[in-house]
């Protein structure tokens, strides 16, 4: 019975990922990141696994808005974002995240749904601007100290 739910789940988690896929190419900011190696399905395959959690079949049935994205991002974004801060390693698919939540972090979302989801909203957005600022500082002490080990060698 267990491979039969497990099997069940990864149906629903692949379905999920060809939800994100569609509206990763719906945006044409985001679509010009697929220029490289690395395709939108394998991108959305890997938010899927990152933030799916079992999701309930009517949340599946229903379209991905911007405001859903912005969550199911800032999920992966913040585990990447610790991933880059322990290991300092990133391959290109999560990089891409990365840089898709920074897109999802910057749009302007409408003032019709409710209040408090607008406010929860502005905070993952706020928290990505911050988050984004706390890297690049690190990635450039970073590149600093590697360049200065060759000079004080």
């Amino acid at each position: 019975m267990n491979f039969i739910r497990s099997v069940g789940e990864q149906w629903k988690k692949s379905e999920f990922a060809g939800k994100i896929a569609l509206v990763l190419a719906d945006e044409i900011e985001v679509r010009n990141l697929f220029n490289g190696a690395t395709k939108i399905m394998a991108v959305a395959n890997l938010i899927a696994a990152m933030s799916y959690y079992g999701l309930d079949d009517e949340f599946l049935e229903e379209n991905l808005d911007d405001a859903h994205m912005l969550i199911i991002l800032f999920d992966c974004f913040r585990l990447l974002i610790v991933k880059q801060i322990e290991h300092d390693k990133l391959n290109q698919a999560e990089h891409l995240i990365i840089q898709i939540a920074k897109y999802y972090g910057s749009k302007t979302y409408a003032s019709e749904t409710e209040q408090g989801y607008t406010a929860e909203l502005k905070l993952f957005q706020k928290h990505i601007c911050d988050l984004c600022q706390k890297l690049e500082k690190l990635q450039s002490l970073r590149r600093s100290q590697y360049r200065s080990m060759g000079r004080n060698a």
